[in-house]
């Protein structure tokens, strides 16, 4: 006889539309329909360095009795790697083990892959384990992987890789609506919870390939593509597996840090440029970039905090390039001035020297 349960488990997993939502849907899901001890789904981090996983969910939400956590400020808790996880990993293969212990407890690991990438493993404890529970489970990590895959599709940019447009102006909004909460409390979903200290603060970084244009034109699209490409390697490379990357539009890339000191930041932003100003290219050799810093005000609109960042940006540009500036450190230095416009928004006025 059909089991209606499970098609109405099937129906509450696709409903999700965003990962956290979904990678906490598939845990529930699952913890109905099999019997277990500990649920827990890992993800591996954006950067793949193996020093680390994110506890995307898990079943009880502590995990210390089964995995060896790492102290850490900020995002969801991270783990150690072990041997059992470093193997259903590199072999992309379901991995059963024993424990050994009084109780008869199983472990089994389910690498969890997307567009032929393991992107993390659910991590099961149980004191039974059968066939038919293993197919019941490969089948929801299915239509799991199914749905991220096409939420993949839809936040990032076709070319490079990076979250697009949309997604940018969604998270960002989101992020803004959780800064101005009276607590402290800042998470980038509706699930992740980041602590911030008093002297910390979300940046956001503008970048701008300096002279994109000559590159087009002397080298043709197909090469300024390929110098896209390698650009946003180079970030997956330099920030954080927490920071936010984003392919702006055209040339243009945003960066939105975790919670960070200004000294800090400027460290950051200083590191990719002085890394990119030192890669050489294929065909187009050695090119730079400017960026425009500025910290994320819960009290400003998106659109005013973007404007920031444009106007240090192209003050960058405008004085010499392959630099970073720091808005707020021009505003104090009077290299740029604002005034009150109408309304909450505030408007720039930046030296009256036109782009190139």
């Amino acid at each position: 006889m059909f089991d209606f349960n499970i098609l109405e488990s099937v129906i509450q997993l696709t409903k999700k539309r965003d990962k956290k939502s979904l990678e906490r849907a598939l845990i529930n899901t699952l913890s109905t329909h099999v019997s277990y001890e500990a649920l827990i789904l890992l993800r591996l981090p954006r950067n793949d360095e193996k020093k680390f996983l994110e506890v995307a969910a898990s079943l009880p939400e502590s995990t210390q009795d089964k995995l060896a956590p790492i102290p850490h400020k900020y995002g969801d808790p991270r783990v150690h790697y072990d041997k059992c996880i470093t193997q259903c990993i590199d072999n992309c293969e379901v991995l059963t083990k024993d424990l050994g212990d009084a109780r008869h407890v199983q472990r089994v690991l389910f690498p969890i892959v997307v567009n032929h990438i393991v992107i993390g493993v659910l991590d099961l404890y149980c004191k039974t384990y059968t066939e038919n529970m293993e197919k019941l489970i490969r089948g929801f990590i299915h239509i799991y992987c199914n749905f991220i895959a096409i939420i993949d599709d839809n936040e990032h940019d076709t070319l490079t890789g990076l979250l697009n447009r949309k997604t940018f102006d969604a998270k960002f909004s989101e992020l803004l609506a959780i800064k101005t909460e009276k607590n402290n409390t800042l998470h980038f979903t509706g699930e992740e919870r980041r602590t911030e200290r008093n002297d910390t603060c979300h940046w956001l970084g503008l970048f701008d390939i300096d002279h994109f244009k000559r590159i087009n034109d002397n080298f043709g699209h197909l090469y300024g593509d390929e110098v896209l490409l390698f650009f946003a390697g180079l970030m997956r490379k330099t920030f954080r597996s927490s920071d936010l990357l984003f392919r702006y539009g055209g040339e243009e890339f945003v960066a939105v840090l975790e919670p960070t000191t200004e000294a800090d930041a400027m460290i950051v932003f200083e590191r990719f440029r002085k890394n990119l100003a030192l890669f050489e290219f294929p065909q187009v050799g050695h090119i730079t970039t400017c960026v425009g810093m500025v910290k994320i005000d819960g009290q400003c609109h998106s659109t005013t905090v973007l404007e920031y960042a444009d106007q240090a940006l192209y003050y960058a540009k405008q004085h010499g390039r392959n630099q970073v500036c720091n808005y707020h450190r021009l505003i104090q230095s009077g290299d740029l001035k604002e005034r009150q416009a109408k309304g909450e928004v505030e408007i720039f006025q930046p030296l009256e020297i036109p782009r190139k």
